[in-house]
């Protein structure tokens, strides 16, 4: 298949691309793949992309949102060589959600500030998935997630749904409990118990993030960051023995 050289290209070429390397004639690695062989790519892909935002490097960005769209091409192009959906069916079903989930912009609904519009959001969002009770709400939230995001974004729709976050002297005393309960099953326990009282504390730890208002999981890994540059400290300067 002739693909035609130029100085600036655009999602057509993208898609035309994608199909010379998947096809016959193309390139022996891109026919082999899968939706599984690949699932990884496009999970390493956006991390990639959220980094170059944490560190604010729009030229970074630019390439790293290149290679998340790449995945999509790449997934849309399989899915349709399988007679599922295509690449514009993808842009066909998120323009239609964004339009109904924008009433306010896009039909008859109000919306006043930016809380009102992730309340209609949901709200919508639950109708249009079919769900009809909170847990099927919470069930809804995605088990790929990192755990801990998972948690607090679990956390978070709870909350809502029972009308009543949990004070922060509350939640300080569930940590503290689930602390001690865990430091208890770390001397005494099973190997399972220890497990569960690590995950009500982890999950605690995320409710507690929520009612800051602050990110578990980018606090984890700034302090991750923080570890490692202490530790090379260290390694750089180590403590020196006395004669």
């Amino acid at each position: 298949m002739y693909f035609q050289l130029k100085e600036t290209y655009t999602i057509g070429d993208l898609l035309d691309i994608m199909e010379i390397l998947r096809s016959p004639g193309g390139c022996p690695w891109d026919r082999e793949q899968t939706h599984q062989s690949i699932r990884n790519n496009l999970l390493e892909e956006a991390y990639e992309a959220a980094e170059a935002i944490d560190t604010d490097d729009k030229v970074l960005l630019q390439e790293e949102l290149g290679d998340v769209l790449l995945q999509v091409v790449f997934h849309s192009r399989m899915e349709e060589e399988n007679g599922g959906f295509s690449f514009s069916d993808v842009v066909d079903g998120i323009v239609k959600k964004l339009i109904l989930r924008h009433p306010h912009v896009f039909g008859n609904g109000t919306a006043q500030n930016s809380e009102e519009v992730l309340l209609n959001w949901e709200a919508i969002k639950k109708e249009e998935k079919g769900r009809s009770t909170e847990t099927q709400v919470l069930r809804g939230v995605s088990k790929a997630l990192p755990a801990l995001m998972r948690a607090q974004k679990v956390c978070r729709k709870a909350a809502k749904a029972e009308g009543k976050p949990q004070s922060l002297a509350n939640a300080l005393e569930t940590l503290r409990e689930n602390a001690k309960q865990a430091a208890l099953s770390a001397e005494t326990g099973q190997k399972e118990e220890q497990m569960e009282k690590l995950g009500r504390l982890l999950l605690s730890i995320a409710e507690f993030s929520g009612i800051l208002e602050l990110e578990a999981e980018q606090a984890l890994s700034e302090a991750c960051d923080r570890f490692i540059e202490k530790f090379e400290e260290r390694e750089n300067n180590p403590p020196t023995g006395i004669d």
